[in-house]
């Protein structure tokens, strides 16, 4: 009897069990959460970005109460709740599977939940996890969506449907998105070539699907996919938001239709978690995803001969070897400074769809080549070498040679791709050829100065906590201090530089600026480019203090 339950029990998950093990999962998520500053600022950002969408919901569901309520059959009220609803469901699932092919879709403590409770178990309380996470993501703009009706038709009944079709959305959707994460979990651990371009497949989705919301394309991909979105099952939501609705009849075969399959869909889905996430957790990795893995050797024995050329010391050319080893073996590193790259998709875009290249594009690819030079390796030398950080304070190696390195690392990467992009664009935007010349020497004299100005703050404002990403791969990025004095400086001195080189600019920046001040005033072209000669002087004496002071502060600098 007893072997007959328990292999009964294997494929049935315990309901106490799977809830308990959620709200452990819940607890630990906000407790590692509130130490993890990177992704409460992108948490935020989020936050800020579904506050816009709740706002649009409402705006949208106003319009809608106000039509019907004048006896109107708005566009949502006649098959538009169903094209919203299906892509909110489809949505969620994505997201949700993406959620477990990564590290939280792995077990805590090495798999020892296994030895205390059924895989089934374990997985429902993933799945239950999951769907408390994300169901503010669809629970808030729905609400905002059955508040804008309320008031619109003066009554507060549609919130009863609105709030049924998120329910069904959010269960039914982690239900079905969970399993197929785990799938994918599983088929990616049994593969040694997907296991290492997981990274590389995670980075193109992520920036696949940045591109389409940028440039508008989500809308297109709507449009074409409008008849399936509208037709049974996935069009039922539609239905169901709208059944406690005045002024619309709901259809009874599409709300049931919704009910009935959206509960049966997330029993069953929750049933097969169990199966997908014993073949997910019970596979042998292929590679091993520790901080020790990468090779334990430089990247390019080529490298090596380009900094011998460059730096005369050989305290100075271990240093600036070792940073690059670091980036090419953690180049988690450099996802702090990818997020300012989303704004040049709509630049992209404008130049595909023109054919022709704005005059500023050559100076945004100085800032950004400037910026992201000095952000990535020199704007945190100390934190950067982590356990290694007593074997550089205790080396022959005094602060010069540290200085020398790190500057010397990003200038051997950062200034031939910095120069070659911006004299590009440059060209391609029909500069002339002194103008093009003066972009490529602002390109390299920018990286340059980005790096001592980026070695100085950050030795002044270390950091030493990682981050997390996924797993066991974790990541020191420059302190907030650091990250926004730097950027503040570097970014003052590059609209300086295209004031001073380009007339176009200065006017813009004259516009913007005078748009800013108070009581009506006003700037010229001419005012803007005088402060402009001061602000470049002024960085011009501000260098020399940031080399010293990196100097003085990685030779003196020691442990607590």
């Amino acid at each position: 009897m007893s072997t007959r339950r328990s292999r009964t029990r294997e494929g049935v998950p315990d309901a106490g069990a799977a809830v308990e093990l959620a709200r452990v999962d819940i607890v630990r998520s906000y407790r590692w959460l509130r130490g993890q500053d990177f992704w409460l600022l992108y948490g935020a950002v989020s936050a800020v970005g579904f506050a816009f969408v709740t706002v649009f919901a409402y705006s949208l569901g106003h319009d809608t109460g106000v039509a019907l309520a004048a006896g109107e059959t708005p566009w949502f009220a006649s098959g538009g709740a169903a094209t919203v609803w299906s892509v909110v469901w489809l949505f969620t699932a994505a997201v949700v599977a993406v959620d477990a092919v990564g590290s939280n879709g792995d077990l805590d403590n090495d798999g020892h939940y296994l030895t205390l409770r059924p895989t089934a178990d374990v997985a429902a309380g993933k799945v239950a996890s999951a769907a408390v996470k994300f169901a503010g993501f669809v629970v808030l703009p729905a609400l905002g969506l059955a508040l804008g009706l309320s008031v619109g038709l003066g009554t507060p009944a549609p919130v009863l449907g609105a709030f049924a079709a998120a329910t069904v959305t959010v269960a039914s959707a982690t239900a079905v998105g969970y399993p197929v994460g785990f799938l994918l979990k599983g088929v990616v651990r049994r593969s040694s070539v997907l296991t290492r371009l997981k990274p590389v497949l995670g980075v193109g989705v992520g920036v696949a699907y940045v591109a389409v919301m940028l440039t508008g394309e989500f809308t297109t991909v709507v449009e074409a996919l409008r008849p399936a979105l509208r037709a049974p099952p996935l069009g039922w939501l539609g239905e169901l938001s709208l059944a406690t609705t005045p002024g619309v009849t709901p259809d009874a075969v599409g709300v049931a239709g919704a009910l009935v399959p959206g509960v049966a869909l997330t029993g069953v889905g929750v049933l097969l978690a169990a199966p997908t996430a014993r073949y997910a957790w019970r596979a042998d990795r292929t590679v091993s995803t520790g901080d020790d893995a990468g090779p334990t050797t430089a990247p390019d024995h080529s490298v090596d001969r380009l900094l011998g050329a460059v730096t005369r010391a050989p305290a100075t050319r271990g240093v600036a070897s070792t940073a690059l080893l670091r980036v090419y073996r953690s180049p988690l590193q450099l996802v702090f400074v990818a997020f300012p790259l989303l704004a040049a998709i709509p630049v992209g875009e404008r130049v595909l769809a023109s054919g022709t290249v704005p005059w500023y594009a050559p100076w945004l690819a100085v800032w950004y080549g400037a910026w992201a030079a000095g952000a990535a390796l020199p704007l945190n030398p100390l934190g950067n070498h982590g356990s290694a950080l007593t074997s550089l304070l205790t080396a022959p190696a005094d602060g010069r040679h540290a200085v020398h390195g790190y500057v010397a690392a990003t200038a051997v990467v950062a200034v031939p791709v910095t120069l070659t992009v911006a004299v590009l664009l440059a060209w391609l935007s029909g500069a002339t050829t002194l103008a093009t010349a003066s972009v490529g020497v602002a390109a390299a004299g920018a990286v340059l100065a980005a790096s001592v100005l980026a070695v100085g703050v950050g030795s002044l404002f270390p950091r030493f906590e990682a981050v997390d990403f996924a797993g066991s791969r974790r990541a020191v990025p420059p302190s907030k201090v650091a990250y926004g004095a730097f950027s503040t400086v570097l970014t003052a001195t590059v609209v300086s530089v295209a004031a001073v080189q380009n007339a176009l600019a200065s006017e813009v920046v004259a516009v913007l600026v005078s748009r800013t001040l108070p009581f009506g005033w006003v700037v010229d072209a001419s005012s803007v480019e005088s402060a402009a000669w001061v602000v470049l002087v002024a960085v011009a004496l501000a260098l020399p203090l940031a080399y010293q002071m990196a100097v003085v502060r990685l030779r003196d600098y020691r442990l607590s």
